[in-house]
């Protein structure tokens, strides 16, 4: 069954860095208890609200001994409440959790020593899938602090598009491709996630905008199914010049401008700003992309 993620509490706008610094903590008292603190709340996509990471959900084990199966860890006030008390025992303990905003339809991932395994995954325009694991080797009953960093799942894209005019206003309409939108993934005890696109292409739209002479429209972000082969993903849309009497004085329709990385691939973790300078002299646009990882931002230039 397919199973929309809803967005995760906190959003940034389209090329703005983050870290993932989530830190949950468990320290050993009569329970395995959590406490934590989020340096930078969860980033996501839609908006320049910031907040905090509400609720998640864990899993752990020591040996055949399953400790917390899919167990709701939700804020309360400045500390952390876990449903479920499990004393420490002297053993080697894997731990691995997830969160999404959906705090009333939470998605159920199979569990084993420390790995998640997500099945049919819808990445929708307001949509994050955050994860995080750990292992603790708890002999000899040390004051063990375990902490759980949260990576991003998803990819995420959008587009921005410099008015090279001096003269005319610009708009920018019709942003569209076509790409898989479900996905089975793979989030290891090394906290590497491994995505499996499924699925025909379906078309994936931005909304349009407007901009001043000489200045910059930022497209919206959406996430997006990482691992996706992109030399057949294409991008189409329109630009339009205005002169101060709102009158249309040129128009143009972009259609098959390449996605394609130099990776080849999307990967989970990483912003894609696909970028290009566009004016009434523009005869051609193809994109090029300089990737970074966790989050942080990724400019795909459009080479005019």
């Amino acid at each position: 069954m397919k199973k929309s993620l809803l967005l995760l509490g906190v959003a940034v706008a389209a090329i703005t860095s983050c870290t993932n610094d989530e830190v949950l903590d468990i320290n050993k008292n009569t329970n395995i208890t959590f406490d934590g603190f989020i340096n930078k709340g969860t980033r996501t996509v839609t908006s320049t609200t910031t907040g905090d990471l509400q609720k998640f959900y864990v899993f752990g084990n020591h040996g055949t001994t399953v400790d917390f199966n899919n167990v709701a860890v939700t804020k309360d006030g400045s500390a952390w409440k876990c449903a479920t008390n499990v004393p420490w025992t002297e053993s080697e303990y894997y731990f691995a959790a997830y969160a999404t905003t959906n705090t009333s339809e939470a998605i159920t991932p199979a569990y084993a020593n420390g790995a998640l395994t997500f099945s049919d995954i819808v990445a929708n325009d307001a949509s994050d899938l955050v994860a995080a694991t750990t292992t603790v080797n708890n002999a000899g009953m040390p004051n063990n602090v375990v902490g759980l960093t949260f990576k991003h799942l998803l990819s995420k894209v959008n587009f921005a598009i410099t008015n090279g005019s001096s003269e005319y206003k610009l708009k920018v309409s019709n942003i569209t491709f076509n790409v898989v939108k479900q996905g089975d993934c793979v989030f290891s005890n090394a906290a590497v996630a491994t995505w499996t696109p499924e699925g025909t292409a379906s078309s994936l739209s931005f909304a349009g905008g407007e901009t001043a002479k000489s200045g910059v429209y930022t497209s919206e972000d959406h996430l997006v199914i990482p691992n996706q082969a992109l030399t057949d993903v294409k991008a189409s849309f329109t630009v339009s010049f205005y002169n101060d009497a709102d009158e249309k004085v040129y128009e143009k329709p972009y259609s098959n401008v390449s996605l394609a990385l130099t990776s080849g691939l999307w990967q989970p973790g990483y912003s894609y700003a696909y970028t290009a300078t566009v004016s009434p002299a523009t005869s051609y646009i193809t994109f090029s992309v300089v990737e970074v990882e966790e989050w942080k931002p990724a400019t795909p230039g459009m080479t005019l």
